[in-house]
């Protein structure tokens, strides 16, 4: 999985844990010390990512970058839109209505903090996360959420409502469709049995000869 983590150099956030671990399961392009929103487009537009990542201060409002600016949800929905990403990770505080409007605008999912998170602890959640992508939940990033969260309430999944209304409509289009296939007859049942029959006593001759020989 493509990850774009996003580092600027702030007083009370040591993302380097958090970029480690996330390092050693996917293919992490970080963008850290002196970061601008700039550097973020530009960074977007040569390369696509699946998710953007932000280790940073954050609130309500928008997260920071160097220098003091702060990037608003609308510019991060904009980021994520340029190359279609399809996540979002705020390790950041109280992020809950960021998230919210990066899945009403372009983001299939996001994950924000709810409360005021201790930067020794903050990158706990993303590090088990990726892991759980990297084993077996590339693209099923509800059920990496679900193992990583602890349930404590500090952290939120947020999912588009498009796209559920887009599984939705698969799924009904899918069980409206009519099963073409026909019952066998009892003819071709009967062939199936001795087939099966015989396959299964050709396997038994040959695991009791195999089994003399050695």
């Amino acid at each position: 999985m493509r990850i774009l983590v996003l580092a600027p150099d702030m007083v009370g956030v040591d993302a380097i844990n958090e970029v480690r671990r996330i390092q050693q399961w996917h293919d992490v392009a970080t963008l850290y010390g002196t970061v601008t929103a700039d550097d973020i487009y530009r960074t977007i537009q040569e390369k696509a990512f699946d998710v953007i990542h932000f280790a940073t201060h954050g609130g309500a409002e928008g997260v920071q970058l160097s220098g003091g600016a702060l990037l608003d949800a609308e510019t991060i929905a904009q980021f994520v839109r340029l190359r279609e990403s399809s996540g979002v990770f705020f390790s950041a505080c109280a992020t809950g209505r960021l998230a919210a409007y990066c899945v009403r605008h372009g983001a299939r999912w996001a994950i924000s903090s709810e409360v005021e998170l201790l930067d020794a602890v903050a990158w706990k959640l993303a590090a088990a996360f990726y892991s759980h992508q990297r084993n077996g939940h590339t693209k099923d990033f509800v059920g990496a959420y679900l193992l990583a969260d602890s349930g404590d309430g500090d952290y939120a999944l947020h999912v588009s409502p498009m796209w559920v209304q887009e599984l939705q409509r698969r799924a009904e289009t899918a069980g409206s469709v009519p099963h073409t296939t026909p019952p066998l007859s009892r003819a071709e049942a009967l062939w199936w049995g001795v087939g099966l029959a015989l396959g299964s006593a050709s396997l038994g001759a040959a695991l009791t000869w195999m089994a003399g020989r050695y």
